[in-house]
């Protein structure tokens, strides 16, 4: 008689590509997911996996296996996590990028919810992996990066604003405005641009670059004044006068209202970017799950 433990030490490593991944995924040891795939073997008379140094290659049966029990498998468990959150309160571990959590995360949250919650503040790449092993339940990701047993759901869209302190002097420059793109327009912001203070997150100016090339049609030529990896740090310091810099509509619309910030630039031509909420297959029908959608919903 076949396990579903079998099928589900078969999936994850299907899923993972290695059976210690696996392991991780499934809180189980090595060896105990490496017995599970024999025995499933033999039970079935295939051979599931091409064993290799670093991965485990799935053979035609094992390509066919996974596509008939992986719906009935992600279903089972979901019945077993509806119904054991129904009651218990859970821990949600969450990993989000630090600027976004607290700016539109952390308001949210329900205040009646029962559940505990962990944050690990980090980079979509760090993050996404972590999810992938099994040490996070939910990623907000500014990133699609691509893995078989990881699902993507749209979150929230930021829009990047160029932006300076209150009392730029913006009188001698023709700054293009939401109805004015001409090429002309463009070109002397960009010049006035070369001339000023940039605030970067990073030497290698992620936003700025992107922006650049959408808004202006090529590469940034300017080199950052002052590097701070922490977008609310930049705003304080475009506040303070230090510079100007890019940055999203969700962080700075509130200090242009209060007329602490000059938004020298929304361009019609916008440069968006989709957040992303992140989490396993297996997971998609857990509470916690569509809880998080909801809160943007």
């Amino acid at each position: 008689m076949v396990s579903f433990e079998w099928y589900r030490s078969f999936i994850a490593v299907y899923r993972v590509g290695t059976v210690s991944g696996a392991a991780q995924v499934l809180n189980l040891t090595q060896p105990a997911v490496s017995q599970h795939l024999t025995a499933l073997e033999k039970a079935l008379g295939i051979r599931l996996f091409e064993r290799t140094p670093r991965h485990m290659v799935p053979t035609s049966g094992g390509m066919r296996l996974y596509n008939q029990i992986a719906d009935s498998i992600e279903q089972l468990e979901s019945v077993v996590s509806k119904m054991s959150s129904a009651s218990i309160s859970q821990l949600v571990r969450l990993g989000a990028p630090q600027e976004f959590f607290v700016e539109k995360i952390l308001s949210r949250l329900p205040k009646s919810d029962s559940n505990y919650y962990t944050v690990t503040f980090g980079l979509a790449q760090n993050l996404i992996k972590q999810l992938v092993s099994g040490n996070l339940d939910l990623v907000i990701s500014t990133l699609q990066i691509q893995k078989a047993e990881i699902v993507y759901q749209p979150l929230f869209e930021e829009n990047f604003w160029l932006v300076g302190p209150k009392d730029i002097n913006l009188q001698d420059v023709n700054i293009p405005n939401a109805l004015d793109t001409s090429s002309e327009g463009l070109k002397n912001l960009e010049k006035w641009l070369r001339s000023q203070s940039i605030i970067s997150y990073s030497e290698q100016l992620p936003i700025i670059r992107r922006f650049w090339r959408t808004v202006f049609g090529r590469r940034i030529a300017v080199d950052p004044k002052i590097i701070i990896p922490d977008l609310r740090g930049i705003r304080q310091a475009v506040e303070l006068g230090l510079g100007i810099s890019i940055l999203p509509d969700y962080l700075c619309e509130n200090s242009i209202k209060e007329n602490r910030l000059t938004l020298i630039l929304n361009p019609v031509k916008a440069v968006k970017n989709v957040i992303w909420l992140a989490f396993r297959k297996s997971d998609i029908h857990m509470p916690r799950t569509q809880s998080f959608l909801d809160l943007f919903s």
